[in-house]
């Protein structure tokens, strides 16, 4: 894949434009010697035309902010083609919160641990019940305001909270919220095909989806339904993907190995790797306007940047066979303007 032939999709309602698919470092804050292979990951997803590069706070306690700043500076790109973003998590550093206090001390650290003048987005990294709201949105807009972000948006809130910010930023005339990172994959359905879609149709909101391959799961490396501590190496397993198991599959294992392997039928069929067609079914959703995916390797990294030519190949016929075997299409809400009262109950 040339980076001629990544696509790109407006964030939002903004002008921004983001590639389809985005590199995130969140594995960056733990991994040993992700330094340098963080470096070759980014080398290799700006030569392809990735542009969205997603990092935290939360992420090693600022170690994969300090990542990807240094190794950004030290590729020396152009940081005008690039959309850098960080979120700042409500509890991870003191007890303030996301205050007005604590907001502008972690904008300043974040640049300061990225070496950068800016960030182009910041996010709310998940609702904070112990400050207002309005607070919080208030000096979200003051860091605009002040040239150290450029647009922001939410992380994990429910329909409810987006639907609050929309509301707060309308009465003060501030600048609302563009986008909402959640997570979206082929087991998690709910929250983008059915609970955000007020969100998209009526403020055009934007989304930077997480966990396409649901932690692993999906990539075809436990497809003989062998998920334990023991096999393989590495500190994140216990961390991310088998939580993921447990809450996705748990004792149905015969059930997903099924889905997994069919998966992986339709894969073949299609010359690529069921990373990839998992991957290009969460791009293929309009609402999604960019995929953050992770890498531990070049080889996967390269892996994960070959779906975005599968998207194509998801044909209506493709799709409704994946419908099948998945058997988890949300149920959309109820249109009372079609509501009859001889409709049968049930």
């Amino acid at each position: 894949m040339e980076a001629e032939s990544m696509k790109y999709r407006y964030l939002g309602r903004s002008g921004l434009k983001v590639s389809v698919l985005g590199f995130g470092n969140m594995t960056s804050g733990w991994a040993e010697g992700a330094e340098e292979w963080n470096s070759q990951c980014i080398d290799k997803c700006i030569k392809k035309g990735v542009n969205f590069f997603d990092t935290a706070e939360l992420y090693g306690s600022g170690v994969a902010e300090t990542i990807l700043g240094r190794n950004l500076k030290q590729g020396g790109y152009d940081r005008d083609d690039l959309i850098i973003t960080t979120k700042f998590f409500p509890s991870k550093f003191g007890i303030q919160g996301l205050s007005r206090k604590r907001l502008r001390q972690a904008i300043d650290h974040s640049l300061e641990r990225m070496q950068l003048d800016y960030v182009d987005i910041i996010y709310l990294h998940r609702f904070d019940p112990e400050v207002p709201l309005e607070e919080s949105i208030r000096i979200a807009n003051e860091i605009i305001d002040s040239d150290k972000a450029f647009y922001w948006g939410t992380s994990n809130f429910t329909p409810q909270q987006i639907s609050e910010c929309f509301t707060i930023c309308e009465k003060h005339g501030w600048i609302p919220p563009i986008v909402e990172q959640c997570e979206y994959h082929m087991f998690e359905r709910e929250i983008v095909e059915r609970d955000y879609v007020p969100s998209f149709n009526q403020y055009g909101l934007g989304t930077s989806v997480w966990s396409p391959l649901c932690g692993g799961i999906l990539s075809g490396r436990y497809n003989d339904g062998n998920v334990s501590a023991g096999r393989f190496d590495n500190s994140l397993f216990a961390s991310f993907t088998k939580p993921k198991w447990d809450k996705y599959i748990g004792n149905r294992k015969e059930a997903a190995v099924k889905i997994l392997t069919g998966l992986k039928a339709i894969a073949d069929e299609l010359r690529c790797s069921q990373a990839q067609l998992a991957i290009a079914w969460v791009m293929k959703n309009p609402d999604v306007s960019t995929a953050i995916t992770g890498a531990s390797s070049i080889a996967q990294l390269e892996d994960n940047l070959g779906s975005v030519e599968v998207i194509e190949k998801l044909s209506p016929e493709v799709l409704s066979r994946i419908e099948d075997l998945l058997g988890n299409r949300p149920t959309p809400s109820m249109n009372w303007r079609n509501f009859s009262p001889n409709t049968p109950r049930r």
